[in-house]
């Protein structure tokens, strides 16, 4: 009793939607679609008999086939809009559906069947790849164009970047110490042959390791200390470059300079060492 009062209660409120103007001239309105959710339960209890309620009408048979559709279980912002679009492909196919049974003589009440337009559904499928494909292409792309980017940058500083270590190091690429290394790089090194020569071969060395000791810096400020120790006095020596303004001056002080970082950097600790062991030799041969 009870399910026959709520079937009841169904199919007056589906007969008092019936009513209203829903469909335009080819496909379901908003209020269409609304009407459709208002039987879709109607239609879960009556299955085809549905249709028959509806007297076969073109309206019931566009919400069976969204009811049928992926679609319909759709719940994006945009629903009501998809719904409706979607609506306007059945009522084409309905149309065509109907003329081809008068001119067979054939009578199929219910909706179309998605299994007998698998062309057509299968076009709309293609063309949903397609623009998916388009998509992703556009993606690709855009990343390709970013790699691209990201290698000129790359290709700049070969040529003469910035000093990662020394800009980590002092924090700043206006830090003062940095800029002294630009300008001897734009200046004077970049104004010449050998000088351009050079810094294409040191910053390939350079770019190799650098990004790892700048990232280490700004992970370890203990270590960060350490390598502006350690940097100080080159950068004090390389400031010697400054005073060069042409192509020999460039060469010889340059040999100079490395020079003097090997002095500094080499050949001053291994002595350091050598004194320190020969003075404890020295000692464990008095004892």
């Amino acid at each position: 009793m009870k399910y026959f009062a709520m079937l009841s209660m169904v199919l007056l409120v589906s007969t008092v939607y019936a009513q209203t103007p829903f469909r335009d001239m080819a496909g379901l309105t908003q209020n269409g679609i609304e009407w459709c959710e208002e039987n879709y339960q109607l239609y879960y209890f009556m299955g085809n008999d549905f249709f028959e309620h509806h007297k076969h009408s073109i309206e019931s048979r566009l919400c069976g086939n969204l009811y049928n559709d992926e679609i319909w279980l759709y719940d994006g912002p945009d629903r009501y809009q998809k719904l409706i679009e979607q609506s306007r492909v059945y009522y084409n196919l309905e149309i065509q559906e109907s003329m081809d049974e008068s001119k067979q003589g054939i009578i199929d009440p219910k909706s179309v069947n998605i299994k007998e337009i698998p062309q057509v559904i299968e076009q709309q499928k293609i063309e949903a790849q397609q623009k998916e494909q388009e998509k992703f292409n556009e993606e690709t792309e855009s990343e390709i164009v970013e790699v691209e980017n990201i290698q000129v940058n790359i290709n700049q500083n070969d040529e003469g970047g910035g000093c990662l270590i020394a800009t980590a190091t002092y924090g700043s690429e206006m830090a003062p110490q940095v800029q002294l290394l630009r300008e001897i790089r734009d200046n004077q090194l970049m104004n010449t042959e050998s000088g351009a020569s050079f810094m294409s071969g040191f910053n390939q060395l350079y770019y190799s390791f650098s990004p790892y000791i700048a990232d280490l810096e700004r992970e370890n400020p203990a270590f960060k200390e350490m390598v502006k120790i350690g940097i100080t006095p080159m950068l004090s020596s390389l400031s010697i470059m400054s005073l060069a303004d042409s192509e020999f001056e460039i060469v010889s002080l340059g040999i100079g300079v490395i020079l003097l970082n090997i002095g500094m950097y080499g050949i001053a600790p291994a002595m350091l060492i050598y004194q320190i062991k020969n003075k404890r030799k020295d000692r464990i041969n008095r004892d």
